[in-house]
């Protein structure tokens, strides 16, 4: 099943930045999204091809320190 991130970018914007390439698998599509977080969007998510979400800010954080991902902390200040 192909996943997709999704995130939305600070100053105000409510437009919906899609990743065009798809991942196979779901910790795939969360480590693409943890290099997303490093440029702090105010909302990230992975969808599935159906667009049920799979994962929310809150278990793509915690999938990117598990995996020190960056070498970076995730965390807002």
């Amino acid at each position: 099943m192909p996943y997709f991130v999704k995130w939305m970018i600070p100053g105000g914007q409510d437009d919906v930045i899609e990743q065009p390439q798809s991942y196979v698998e779901l910790t795939d599509a969360m480590d693409f999204a943890c290099a997303v977080l490093l440029r702090n969007p105010t909302d990230i998510w992975v969808e599935d091809e159906n667009g049920n979400i799979k994962a929310m800010d809150f278990r793509i954080r915690r999938h990117c320190q598990a995996n020190d991902h960056g070498g970076r902390k995730t965390t807002r200040p």
